[in-house]
């Protein structure tokens, strides 16, 4: 079986705190406006990967996730700040794959680049469980910023929402419980709602989508999320994905019953997570989460 490790979470009990800039002084991204703007890599896996000092510690190497309205860190983080996570009260932690209670903490003040998060309570999870990062940086919660993560240039900007005028396609988008952003799409003939998660290294179906496809999985696969809970899913080709102008072709589809859909409520009606394996053939995409919008250039 090939391993299959996505990041995609919820957090629940915890409501979310917005990122805020650190100034106004002008920074050389996106005009003269304040912004987070950052080097970026992709890890071994292919997610997003940035740096974050957390208390003036670090930087820790953090994965960007569309797909988590809350920031994570590890137990090795927590021990390096100084902070007492096995007396510490829990929350429940919502994976892709099931739920978990674990410790968490709290965090005088997150920065990245220009863009800060004080007094955060973040859950802390075993490091395995994030496939080798310090942690997660959680973006869904996000209302008036826009975030655009540029391949090309290997940058990573979160600025003030704006119109953008440029050569991207526009895409639609709508809201998702807890602050995600989906778009309607249609995958052949069949109607689903997809995701964007920066956190998932594969893209994953639900089963609705599965019988709405007929896809007949041509293997298996082991999927791992932020929890200790594994699941088995199918794998088959999709028919192309399209989003109003654009279409992501040859993808291959993870199917199962995932507890994130449960969490999302999105277990009735076809639904997809789109992960970095369609993402990163991008050269840019932007969220905008004040205008609802997702903006993509090929």
């Amino acid at each position: 079986m090939k391993r299959c490790a996505t990041c995609a979470l919820a957090l629940a009990g915890l409501l979310g705190t917005p990122l805020i800039p650190a100034s106004t002084e002008p920074v050389p991204v996106a005009g003269a406006e304040p912004a987070f703007a950052t080097p970026t890599t992709l890890d071994r896996i292919g997610r997003i990967v940035v740096p974050v000092t957390i208390n003036d510690l670090g930087p820790f190497r953090m994965l960007v996730d569309t797909g988590a309205n809350r920031t994570t860190i590890t137990t090795d983080v927590a021990r390096r700040l100084g902070l007492d996570y096995a007396t510490a009260p829990t929350v429940v932690l919502n994976g892709v794959t099931g739920s978990a209670s674990v410790p968490v903490v709290r965090v005088g003040r997150m920065r990245a680049g220009d863009l800060v998060l004080d007094d955060q309570q973040v859950p802390v999870v075993e490091p395995h469980l994030i496939g080798g990062a310090d942690g997660i940086l959680g973006i869904a919660g996000l209302r008036d910023q826009r975030l655009i993560v540029d391949f090309k240039r290997d940058l990573v900007t979160i600025s003030r929402s704006r119109h953008a005028r440029g050569d991207e396609l526009r895409i639609r988008a709508v809201r998702v419980v807890g602050g995600l952003l989906g778009a309607h799409v249609r995958i052949g003939r069949v109607r689903a709602l997809a995701v964007i998660d920066t956190g998932a290294e594969k893209t994953l179906g639900n089963r609705a989508l599965q019988e709405a496809l007929r896809a007949d999985a041509h293997a298996q696969t082991t999927v791992y999320g932020t929890t200790e809970a594994t699941m088995i899913g199918d794998v088959a080709a999709a028919p192309d994905i399209r989003m109003d102008g654009t279409a992501f072709r040859h993808v291959i589809v993870t199917f199962g019953d995932f507890h994130i859909f449960d969490v999302w409520d999105l277990v009735d009606e076809p639904a997809l997570i789109i992960g970095m394996d369609v993402l990163g053939a991008m050269d840019t995409f932007m969220i905008d989460f004040r205008l609802a919008e997702i903006h993509v250039r090929s």
